[in-house]
């Protein structure tokens, strides 16, 4: 034990140490950018640097998918959803099971698959204030040994 737990503090260090060297690379990349940049608008005054792949795109539509989600929830009681469900289904569920029931009822159609990540999301918070609540417990985890199983504490 003593030696898994020292092998583990030796690759935290390796990790800091090229988390840090990759650091000082996007430094020196970032100022090699810029003198590009600035070299190239001298040859080429309208020049506009082509955005990357940026991460405000997938973030726009995870955004939208939650603005979505709160949209269905608003004026609900997300407690009572998850609890009613937990309920009616009567066996340790999944919290993307919870979420997949909630969007089968709520007839989303095509929209389903987009939104159940958000909704599983929001449902897990609520399972979570639910089992400080004492009202439900986890009753060990899905066949994969990665998600929990949920179920109505008796």
């Amino acid at each position: 034990m003593v030696e898994l737990k020292d092998e583990l503090k030796a690759k935290l260090v390796e990790i800091d140490g090229k988390m840090e060297e990759l650091r000082r690379e996007i430094v020196v990349l970032a100022a090699q950018k810029s003198a590009f940049e600035t070299v190239i608008r001298v040859y080429d005054p309208g020049f506009e640097l082509a955005a990357p792949p940026s991460k405000a795109r997938r973030a726009s539509s995870r955004e939208t998918a939650s603005g979505r989600v709160t949209e269905l929830l608003k004026g609900k009681n997300n407690r009572h959803i998850v609890l009613d469900i937990l309920r009616r289904l009567g066996k340790p569920t999944t919290t993307a099971e919870i979420a997949e029931r909630f969007a089968s009822e709520a007839d989303l159609g095509s929209e389903a698959v987009r939104v159940e990540s958000a909704l599983t999301s929001r449902f897990s918070a609520t399972l979570n204030g639910l089992v400080k609540q004492g009202l439900v417990r986890q009753a060990g985890t899905a066949e994969d040994g990665r998600r929990h199983l949920w179920e109505i504490s008796r």
